[in-house]
């Protein structure tokens, strides 16, 4: 749903609030201003995806794992680097709009 269609605003609230820990819902400010929500998301994801990224250079050393699962959980940590990259680029696209939705 393109920015500023009927509803778009409460869809990319949702959406949003997807990408936060559930608790974030019962929050009343992060849906009535959706620019706090995108502050907080967008801090969020950050904060995940270092985390994904400090776990995979110090897997070899401090995972304590045989060569199989190592493996393993490195090519979980690569995928989920990856998803969780992009999530922070859509947010970063949503937030951009709703901002610029708030700001007229």
């Amino acid at each position: 749903m393109p920015a500023g269609a009927t509803g778009w605003e409460v869809k990319a609230v949702a959406w949003l609030l997807d990408r936060c820990p559930s608790e974030f819902r019962t929050y009343e400010i992060f849906r009535t201003h959706p620019a706090a929500l995108g502050y907080v998301t967008q801090f969020h994801l950050e904060h995940q995806v270092q985390a994904i990224r400090d776990a995979y250079r110090s897997a070899r050393t401090t995972a304590n794992l045989k060569p199989e699962p190592l493996d393993e959980l490195l090519a979980a940590l690569e995928h989920e680097g990856a998803r969780l990259a992009l999530e922070l680029e859509q947010a970063s696209s949503v937030i951009k709009a709703l901002i610029g939705q708030n700001s007229n």
